[in-house]
């Protein structure tokens, strides 16, 4: 039988013969679903509506044929007659009509069109994933409008921590996600980065994945982005979204969709923000204190199907971005115990003391009162330039009516920038102390070619695929760390005596002038408040470390997706994982494989239940290109994680779920500050000897019918996050990760009417990270946020567009993200944004 192969865009109207069959196509892996609903409609009469849902029976996933004379499905064509096969994109609605020269009946076809509307299963039966789909509708109604980050879209999921600096943590790790973009893997970037990988106005429908992973997915598992982008359209179409609001915020996007001769089409979207207020800011009332930001995101993907088996895809995006590193002006007395935010990593008071709290040594060299300005007084003056751009070219070959290919080739080049205009210093002349800790110059780039391929192979109640993944990398680093005092000296030359001038820590002496020495020999040195050695310079140079990595990882696998019966699913196979490093650091080589096997069940007592359960043994890569200059290299993280959840539909358009993960975790790799408690910007990547998570999440989500109506989400998320034994550099493992956080809640609701004027808001709550603690007090300081977003329809002003306002953080929220936290510095809430927009198609 003839079929359409490529999926219909959804303003289409397609001519099609009498005789019908429908495959139903996820976009986040471009295979066919079994779980999804076709309803065909004829005209506006839903009355007459007929549902198709994909047979069993068939290896291609197709519905039975449909007749669209009779409309009745039937057993077989008569030999005159064939049948199409139309390939459909989930979430997807098109306009069919009956071919003229195919609809010699002696019945009268159908005078009006035909309308078909794809809808996925709200209870995926046979899905083995856990895991949450997002569409475009949805990112358009709780996302944020055209400022939007893939952040605003996931932090109200299930299982996800909310940090500063754009972190976000998945069922207690720190930040191990990978991208998987139109079924194509991309790369790993650099830790600590917040230059966007994905923008979500090119986003059609994002499948967030945390656990039960067939093999296929793998080098990041915290968490899984699978994006399938825009599909382009068979008609030239736009978008604008123009914003504007607190902060002098402005946000932009323009998207252009069309096609390219009869077998191609495009998709081109440009967008821009630039505000005062872009990061977490080091205090609650001054949030401007340089803390400029802009960025810019350019993404082309181009379509090509040279014959009806075949397709080819280029995909470009580049997302540049600048920011400030922001300033501390100093906190409110109430802070006087902790320290206001003055002196070397803001230990000290407005009055110039220090808390008894952050004293090591009290006889020690910056003891005593020292009153000083804020680093925005002083300013400070640190700029950080990032990029991600990527370019993919990817060939999509059905082998014949049931096996397909995909064969792919990933460019990637992540970079980050750190520059000054600090004051100048005087090495060899360095005051005691400072609110400016260093005048920072590091220049970081990696770059990536990876190969991917993997072929498809249904055979009757089973689905076979293989793939293969080589991903190699370089990368180059240079650091340099002027420091601005002498306790911010003390403190680098721990931390790395390659990055410090020439010189040495002073020995302390005897009575006498004679050196002393400790009862093993050792020499006994003068420390400052902090407890480091007082570090005396020779020379006003300081080095600049250079550190060039080279490596691969390397992946391949086998999985089976066995329908075992009607009510049982099963899907297992292997992954190996294979991850090398070199670096001219003088560190081992890193040089690291595992065979991970993968068992996922998936199981439907009834219609109305679905439960899975699962074991999985996961392998994470560390950064390829920007690991650890301190201490040992960083290994792989590997661990086992066992899943179980019950989802149940309650009622039209409600299910809910209940699910518990564990994870035991070998070498945890874990993200922070290169020099800890500093806020300049630079991150980087640690070893804890163990690791281990587990969590208990409820979610209830609610879909309109026809997207019209209520719609919304609640979750609730309780987690322990505890590393323990020694880092990479031989220091113990903190009680708790940085991240760890009890109690997470996140919640949207909105109402859509049929002119598609819509209201919608965003809560999310946390107890509190374990960096969040305020000493003296014990206890974790939690934070919620309310966010609002109002918009008129696209019918607004007699169709030339919608009206919108977004309010984040309704109530002006400030509440402390982290303090004086090794892995993150100091940070709170930011305030209140009001923005108002204006968006159309034409």
């Amino acid at each position: 039988m003839p079929f359409i192969n490529a999926p219909i865009p959804s303003d289409a109207q397609t001519f099609v013969p009498r005789y019908v069959s429908f495959i139903v196509v996820n976009p986040a892996t471009q295979q066919p679903l079994t779980t999804a609903v076709v309803t065909l409609q004829r005209g506006q009469n839903r009355k007459d509506a007929i549902v198709l849902t994909p047979s069993l029976m068939e290896n291609s996933h197709a519905t039975p044929v449909f007749d669209l004379c009779t409309w009745h499905t039937v057993s077989s064509v008569p030999k005159h007659q064939q049948a199409a096969i139309i390939h459909l994109l989930l979430n997807h609605s098109l306009c069919l009509q009956l071919s003229p020269q195919r609809s010699s009946s002696s019945q009268s076809p159908p005078t009006a069109d035909i309308f078909v509307v794809v809808k996925a299963s709200l209870l995926q039966r046979r899905q083995v994933e856990q895991s949450t789909t997002i569409t475009h509708n949805q990112i358009q109604q709780f996302g944020g409008g055209a400022g939007a980050t893939i952040q605003s879209i996931t932090k109200a999921q299930a299982g996800v921590a909310n940090d500063s600096a754009g972190q976000e943590h998945i069922r207690g790790e720190h930040a191990e996600i990978s991208y998987v973009v139109d079924g194509v893997p991309l790369p790993e970037i650099l830790s600590g980065q917040q230059s966007a990988v994905v923008v979500p106005s090119t986003i059609q429908t994002l499948q967030l994945l945390t656990g039960s992973y067939p093999p296929e997915f793998g080098m990041q598992t915290a968490g899984i982005l699978n994006i399938t982008t825009l599909p382009g359209a068979r008609k030239p179409v736009g978008e604008y979204d123009l914003q504007a609001g607190s902060y002098s915020t402005t946000n932009g996007d323009l998207n252009f969709e069309g096609p390219i001769g009869k077998r191609g089409d495009y998709v081109f979207d440009f967008a821009a923000t630039r505000t005062l207020n872009a990061q977490d800011p080091q205090q609650p009332d001054d949030q401007t204190a340089h803390n400029a930001g802009s960025s810019v995101n350019e993404f082309a993907k181009l379509r090509f199907r040279p014959s009806s088996k075949d397709t080819l895809i280029l995909t470009l995006n580049q997302s540049p971005d600048t920011y400030q590193i922001n300033n501390r002006t100093g906190l409110p007395d109430s802070f006087a115990q902790a320290g206001e935010g003055f002196g070397f990593l803001g230990l000290r008071n407005r009055d110039g003391s220090i808390p008894p709290i952050n004293i090591v040594n009290p006889n020690g060299l910056g003891a005593a009162p020292i009153v000083l300005p804020s680093q925005q007084a002083e300013h400070m003056d640190i700029d950080q330039r990032e990029v991600n751009e990527y370019s993919t070219l990817s060939w999509q070959r059905q082998l014949n009516r049931t096996d397909s290919l995909l064969f792919a080739v990933t460019f990637l080049h992540a970079g980050a920038n750190l520059t000054n205009h600090n004051p100048p210093v005087d090495v060899l002349n360095l005051p005691i102390d400072n609110s400016i800790e260093y005048n920072p110059t590091a220049i970081r780039n990696v770059h990536h070619s990876q190969i991917y391929v993997a072929v498809t192979l249904p055979r009757k109640n089973h689905e076979i695929k293989f793939g293969i993944l080589n991903d190699t990398q370089i990368g180059n680093e240079s650091y340099q760390f002027i420091p601005a005092s002498q306790l911010a000296l003390d403190d680098l030359a721990v931390v790395d005596p390659a990055l410090a001038p020439p010189g040495a820590p002073k020995q302390a002496t005897d009575a006498q002038g004679h050196p002393l020495f400790d009862s093993s020999g050792k020499p006994v040195y003068v420390t400052d408040v902090y407890g480091n050695p007082v570090y005396v310079p020779t020379s006003n140079t300081v080095p600049t470390l250079n550190v060039h990595r080279s490596g691969f990882y390397r992946a391949a696998y086998i999985q089976d997706t066995w329908k075992v019966s009607s009510r049982f699913t099963f899907n297992y196979g292997f992954r190996f994982d294979w991850f090398r490093q070199g670096q001219n650091l003088g560190q081992p080589i890193v040089d690291t494989n595992s065979l991970c096997p993968r068992l996922n069940f998936a199981y439907n007592p009834d219609r109305l239940t679905s439960i899975r359960w699962s074991f999985n043994r996961l392998f994470n890569i560390p950064p390829l290109a920007q690991g650890s200059i301190v201490g040992a290299p960083i290994q792989p993280e590997t661990l086992n994680q066992y899943d179980i959840s019950v989802q149940r539909l309650i009622g039209r358009g409600q299910t809910v779920k209940l699910a518990y993960y564990i994870k035991d975790i070998r070498n945890q790799v874990d993200t922070g500050l290169l020099i800890p408690g500093s806020q300049i910007g630079l991150f980087s990547s640690v070893n804890f000897q163990i690791g281990g998570v587990h969590g208990v999440e409820f979610s209830y989500d609610l879909t309109p019918p026809n997207g019209i109506g209520l719609d919304g989400f609640v979750n609730y998320t309780y987690s322990i996050a505890s590393p323990a034994g020694f880092d990479n550099t031989g220091a113990p493992a903190p009680f708790f990760n940085d991240h760890d956080q009890r109690n997470t809640v996140g919640a949207g609701f909105g109402y859509t009417w049929k002119n598609q004027a819509n209201v919608s808001f965003v809560f999310t709550y946390g107890s509190g990270l374990a960096s969040s603690v305020v000493p003296p007090s014990p206890f974790r300081t939690p934070n919620s946020e309310l966010d609002l977003h109002l918009s008129t329809g696209s019918r607004f002003l007699k169709g030339l567009g919608a009206l919108n306002l977004d309010i984040e953080n309704v109530f002006d929220s400030r509440s402390v993200i982290n303090f004086q936290s090794g892995f993150s510095g100091t940070r709170f809430q930011q305030g209140r944004r009001i923005l108002l927009s204006l968006s159309s198609k034409f």
